[in-house]
């Protein structure tokens, strides 16, 4: 897709929820072409471990601890990220929390979760970069094939998700005039630690085990296989390269063959 080394050379990015998984690929993606990365995630430790090992490759990232749920936090985050890399023309929102309960326990806590950190904490993220991003940014926002298609056991997680893709289409219309591109990608079934506690959960409430609920998923991929975190980082470089630059207000879905 055009996005090796030198493609994105002179950008300065942030990513939040970076410090493993699809967040901490994205990051290296973006250092190996050539931007400048802040690496944020509300385990300050593992983000700062994260920076320093894109930092011993010969990479200009930086790792700070944050919780989006914290307006304030993300406003004086995102300035710092900004005054350290001399602006910000990507941001990639990309922090996240997955919680799967049956009906009679989706309690209006759980979904105040689940809707604070990856709806609130989202917009919190963009709102906030907007305000350091030059004309002719970009943005991406992970959402998930739970954002496109509802899925047992997973309402509240759903309800997030679904909301994540409507920011996308919305802010794409509305920050268009400044050039601003806002995409969003809509991972299904990545190989990270949050998919394995999903096995694990939805083992629980389904009384089998962690072994057959990922079997039986991975069955349901026409790749019959799981997603490398790097195949979703990929994809969200590509979003905010060069190489996409008359695609905004669209959630790529990265699913392995299925349809949603």
């Amino acid at each position: 897709m055009g996005t090796g080394p030198g493609t994105l050379h002179g950008r300065r990015a942030i990513v939040t929820g970076a410090a493993g998984g699809i967040g901490a690929a994205t990051a290296r993606r973006l250092c190996e072409a050539g931007a400048s990365v802040v690496l944020a995630d509300l385990d300050g430790p593992a983000t700062e471990a994260t920076a320093a090992a894109l930092q011993a490759d010969g990479h200009d990232a930086h790792g700070v601890a944050l919780d989006v749920t914290d307006d304030a936090q993300v406003a004086e985050v995102l300035a710092s990220a900004a005054a350290t890399l001399g602006g910000l023309d990507t941001v990639v929102a990309n922090a996240g929390i997955l919680r799967l309960a049956r009906l009679e326990e989706t309690t209006p806590e759980l979904l105040r979760k689940c809707l604070d950190v990856n709806v609130v904490g989202t917009l919190s993220t963009v709102r906030h970069g907007v305000r350091h991003m030059p004309d002719g940014g970009a943005i991406v926002c992970t959402a998930s094939v739970a954002g496109l298609e509802g899925a047992p056991e997973l309402t509240a997680y759903c309800a997030s998700k679904f909301a994540v893709v409507g920011i996308v289409q919305a802010l794409a219309r509305e920050l268009a005039a400044r050039g601003i591109r806002v995409n969003g990608v809509a991972p299904g079934l990545v190989d990270t630690p949050m998919l394995a506690d999903f096995f694990r959960e939805r083992a629980r409430i389904r009384d089998t085990t962690a072994d057959v609920v990922r079997d039986g998923l991975v069955r349901s991929v026409p790749l019959g296989r799981l997603a490398d975190p790097t195949e979703v980082a990929d994809t969200i470089v590509y979003l905010v390269s060069p190489q996409s630059s008359y695609v905004s207000g669209v959630t790529l879905p990265v699913l392995g063959g299925e349809t949603a």
